[in-house]
């Protein structure tokens, strides 16, 4: 929880788990030593264990609102008033560590205080009673990972998760202060300080507390380079999304904890515990080699659980055990060797004639050896060397700590000559064979299989850049059959772009509509419709650099002065530059700037407004990204945006599902109440918001200036009528679901708790997709606003699904008004549509009688034809089409179904709600048991509308309940939910 928090304070969750890392050992490192050295005037340590586990739980209980109340502060006062981007980043770390460090070194006190009095329980055999004590620890901290992690935090938030976890705090008090109570005589020996005999004592004078203590802290940072290394490499496999850290977090915990269940029974038999400890120390070096292969091994298995679980009734739930199964093969045979270290080497310090104090004395220094190999790893050794040799080097540093101690014990003649030389011979083979034959493909590491579950071949892709970033290992490939390049973030795709865009002759080669040209729409015309409505726009800033394209298409706009753009991870700059020439701008125009900062951060400090305020963060299921696409972040975003600016926010339905999708709509219309959201990918939008006034009337002639017809040379320009057509919901759209949907929070994660099951899934936000080609406009055909059909232009892309509808239906009403002059083809497949139109205008003349399926096929044409003729319009009808139909079926015996669907669709182009429930009234029964007059999910909307208006609710009910099962529409959906609220009794929210 302290890493979920400390990561909407300091910025990014890789900062957090890092910062909280080192405050978390280091205070209990503090807490423990402070223990140690006064173990000895200790009369009752269960008495302060209690008092400690009650400070614990009170501060946790605290602990919410301080973090508000410190969040608050330092965003709305200290920041500004510092101003300056390293004494707000040093205010910051330091108010995050003032943040947890007190609870830490309480946490730091509870284990020596618990361990001295099991030992004291159990004087003749104090190892297995510091390997009980750190058993029951570190396994307690396993299970609670997983349990905050993947039900607490969705049930209750984290501020909820958090009073959890403090009255565990008071309830392993209450349960310790019983214990004291009733037992505290018999663990209160006459002299505390006085080490426990040890049943069989080692050969020879004992070590040095000093080889203790030396050990102690080396194989702490051991253990901490290795999991900085799989934390960084199983993200690769697993994905770095939050509930990866979690399982992986857990599974490192559970290593530990198995560890110490293991040795429990042998740490008092062993005669010498200092040379076991050597033993484990190599064997824990050979574990932590060994887990590069095995870790290489996990790509092998991850494609199955990727494409094999999801079809299961409990897929998701089944695929975290799987790659929680994962991260135990690739950690345990090492961390249960680490496991065994703490309690062996407490129980060499007691015999030693430390006597408790032991106790606190390694377990502080381990500590503290966490903390030097945690920063050690991240710091230096992991950008330095990189993944592979980042572990190899743990693993030398234990078998080198083995090697040591085994060498110690010979010399005073405990030791076993064979046995360690047959050891250090194992152990150089291993690192040996594993460092020259063990090799982290790049290809591999980059292939992000816990996505699609597929491993690209080395010869479909070429690995153009790659870094072990700061925050994210970041990459770049070309697929060799597409020349599509592709900028990743731990795999996950985060910018493309076609290969014909780092041509030199681009104004040579005949325009030609996009087609899987990667993310190029999307990176180009979000930040042009942000501009269409800021067209004065002055000052922008863009949060997630991505390819850089953004950027470029803000800067070809001649008014502006100032661009900043704010990124967190400066490798993903740096390997973007792959995108030359497209990006140039963004680092050669004087206007442009960069800032490596966390963006609520730095927009807090810096009290500069924007006009155009662009978040195209990566995908939120995304560890830490959630953050920018909440409530919170769109309350501070407000200050931020000028008075008659705009926030532009991209956002993906896919997957996604329509609650997750609408979690955040729900929390961005609290400040941001006015929008307009356009469809800018296969399935990505982008949504221009103001949280004042309503938003202007987009100006599209941005569209035309000289640099964004530079950047478009190849395809045919877009104009104001691809952009309109590709209109998707304003802020009336959902506001009649908003009411019911939580809006995702920090504090309630819903987004972050969601999105990477919907990715999981492969779940879409249907609901919201449907306003893109579905026949109906709901909204304007309920508010019965007219909407005349656009005027024909090229469609440039094939990539936006409504801008090929709006060209295929105004190529098709060009064919046939008045038999006048054709459109250009654009689509060769549109040539089959007007076959289709031509064959049925042919049946108005054909024989009379046919029989009842070739009406149902003539009607499902007609809903064919009538559609694209249509598309995009309400309240206008194409009349030279409806004058031959009507004509015709005056003059045949037409079956009262498919008269019924030609008068359906008539009555709702002009608004005619009477005959409209009065044709639905002949199709619902029939549709609903299967005859295919038209499609169900047509007639539902139609059916309900049409009821709705004419306060025939029940009617509309049945209507919905008998056709939804064929609309293959699920409860959740967007579109039925909005239906459903069409019939509800009174006013409409879209009535205002």
């Amino acid at each position: 929880m302290w890493t979920r928090y400390l990561g909407l304070y300091v910025g990014h969750t890789a900062y957090a788990q890092l910062l909280v890392l080192t405050v978390y050992l280091g205070g209990m490192s503090v807490g423990a030593l402070l223990v140690a050295d006064r173990s000895k005037r200790v009369r009752d340590p269960l008495a302060w264990y209690v008092g400690t586990e009650v400070a614990l739980g009170t501060l946790g209980v605290l602990f919410p609102s301080v973090f508000a109340l410190v969040t608050s502060v330092s965003y709305d006062v200290l920041f500004p008033a510092l101003g300056s981007g390293p004494l707000v980043g040093a205010a910051r770390w330091g108010i995050a560590t003032a943040l947890i460090l007190p609870q830490a070194i309480l946490l730091g006190a509870t284990f020596p205080f618990m361990a001295t009095a099991l030992v004291r329980a159990t004087p003749t055999r104090s190892g297995h009673a510091v390997a009980v004590a750190y058993l029951c620890n570190t396994l307690g901290g396993a299970v609670g990972v997983l349990l905050a992690g993947f039900l607490l935090v969705g049930w209750l938030g984290l501020g909820g998760t958090v009073v959890v976890a403090a009255f565990l705090n008071i309830a392993a008090a209450a349960l310790a202060h019983r214990a004291s109570s009733g037992a505290a005589p018999g663990l209160r020996p006459k002299n505390p300080e006085q080490a426990p005999v040890a049943p069989s004592p080692a050969p020879g004078p004992p070590e040095p507390a000093a080889v203790i203590f030396v050990v102690a802290f080396g194989t702490a940072a051991a253990s901490f380079v290795y999991e900085i290394g799989w934390i960084r490499m199983l993200s690769l496999v697993l994905g770095s999304a939050t509930h990866s850290f979690e399982l992986m977090l857990s599974a490192f915990i559970l290593g530990l904890a198995l560890g110490a269940w293991w040795v429990r029974g042998r740490v008092d038999e062993a005669s010498d515990p200092l040379a076991l400890v050597g033993v484990v120390q190599i064997i824990m070096g050979i574990g932590a080699a060994l887990s590069l292969p095995l870790y290489l091994a996990t790509y092998r298995m991850m494609p199955v659980l990727v494409s094999e679980l999801p079809y299961w009734p409990a897929g998701y739930e089944l695929f975290n055990l799987s790659r929680y199964a994962l991260c135990l093969l690739v950690m345990l045979p090492a961390t249960v060797a680490a496991g065994m270290t703490l309690p062996l080497l407490t129980a060499a310090l007691i015999r030693s004639g430390w006597g408790e104090r032991s106790i606190g004395g390694v377990y502080g220094i381990n500590t503290i050896g966490s903390i030097a190999g945690a920063a050690l790893a991240a710091m230096i050794l992991l950008p330095m060397v990189g993944l592979k040799w980042l572990l190899l080097s743990g693993a030398a540093l234990d078998v080198a700590l083995g090697g040591w101690l085994l060498h110690r014990a010979n010399a005073r003649g405990g030791g076993s000559p064979v046995r360690d030389i047959g050891l250090g011979v194992v152990a150089a083979s291993v690192l040996g064979l594993v460092g020259l034959g063990v090799t982290l493909d790049r290809h591999l590491l980059t292939s992000a299989v816990f996505r699609h579950g597929e491993l690209p071949s080395a010869e479909s892709r070429e690995i153009l850049y790659y870094e072990d970033g700061r925050t994210a290992t970041v990459s770049a490939h070309v697929l060799t059959d597409r020349g599509l390049v592709v900028l990743s973030t731990n795999g996950k795709p985060d910018a493309s772009l076609g290969v014909r865009w780092f041509s030199e002759h681009l104004d040579s080669i005949p325009p030609t509509p996009l087609s899987s040209e990667g993310d190029y729409t999307t990176q180009l015309l979000a930040p042009l419709v942000g501009a269409a409505f800021a067209p004065e726009a002055k000052a922008v800033a863009i949060i997630g650099h991505g390819s850089g394209m953004s950027g470029q298409a803000f800067l070809t706009r001649p008014d502006l002065d100032r661009l900043v753009t704010i990124e967190i991870e400066p490798a993903m700059v740096e390997g973007s530059m792959l995108f030359l020439p497209v990006n140039e701008a963004v680092f050669t125009d004087p206007r442009s700037g960069f800032v490596f900062d966390d963006a609520k951060s730095y927009l807090a400090y810096s009290q500069d407004q924007f006009d155009i305020l662009f978040a195209e963060p990566s995908n939120p299921w995304v560890s830490g990204v959630a953050g920018l696409f909440s409530m919170e972040f769109y309350a501070r975003m407000r200050n931020v945006v000028a008075d008659d600016g705009v926030l532009v926010q991209w956002v993906h339905l896919y997957e996604l599902d329509d609650d997750l999708f609408l979690s955040v709509l729900a929390a961005l219309d609290r400040s941001f109440p006015h929008y307009r959201a356009y469809l800018v990918g296969p399935a990505d939008v982008v949504i221009v918001a103001s949280s004042e006034a309503p938003l202007r009337t987009a100006d599209w002639s941005v569209l035309g200036e000289r640099g964004v017809l530079e950047m478009t040379q190849g395809i045919p320009r877009f104009e104001g009528v691809h952009l309109e057509a590709a209109f998707l919901f304003d802020e009336m759209t959902f506001r009649p679901l908003l009411d019911g949907v939580r809006p995702n929070s920090d504090f309630r994660p819903t987004l972050d708790s969601g999105a990477e099951r919907a990715r999981f899934l492969g779940s879409r936000a249907e609901g919201v997709l449907s306003f893109t080609d579905d026949r109906i406009d709901l909204v304007s055909t309920w508010t019965q606003v007219l909407r005349s059909p656009l005027e024909y232009a090229l469609v440039p892309t094939r990539d936006i699904q409504p801008m090929v509808d709006f060209g295929h239906g105004a190529w098709m009403r060009s064919a046939v008004a008045d038999r006048g002059a054709i459109a250009p083809l654009q689509y060769p497949e549109w040539t089959s549509n007007l076959v289709q139109l031509a064959n049925f205008y042919s049946t108005l003349s054909s024989r009379k009688n046919r029989t009842t399926r070739e009406w149902i096929t003539w009607t499902r044409t007609f809903q064919s034809v009538e559609g694209y003729l249509h598309w995009g319009t309400s309240g206008w009808t194409h009349q030279v089409f409806y004058d031959a139909i009507f004509a015709m079926l005056a003059e045949r015996n037409v079956p009262a179904e498919a008269r019924a669907a030609v008068s359906l669709m008539f009555a709702v182009n002009t608004f005619d709600w009477p005959s409209a429930a009065a044709a639905a009234d002949e199709l619902v029964a029939p549709v609903a048991a299967g005859e295919e007059w038209l499609s169900p999910s047509l007639l539902l909307d139609a059916a309900v509308l049409a009821y709705s208006k004419t306060g025939r609710l029940a009617d509309g009910h049945d209507a919905l309940k008998l056709l939804s099962p064929g609309t293959g529409l699920v409860q959740k959906n967007a579109r039925l939910r909005l239906l459903e609220t069409l019939l509800r009794p009174g006013p409409h929210a879209w009535d205002h």
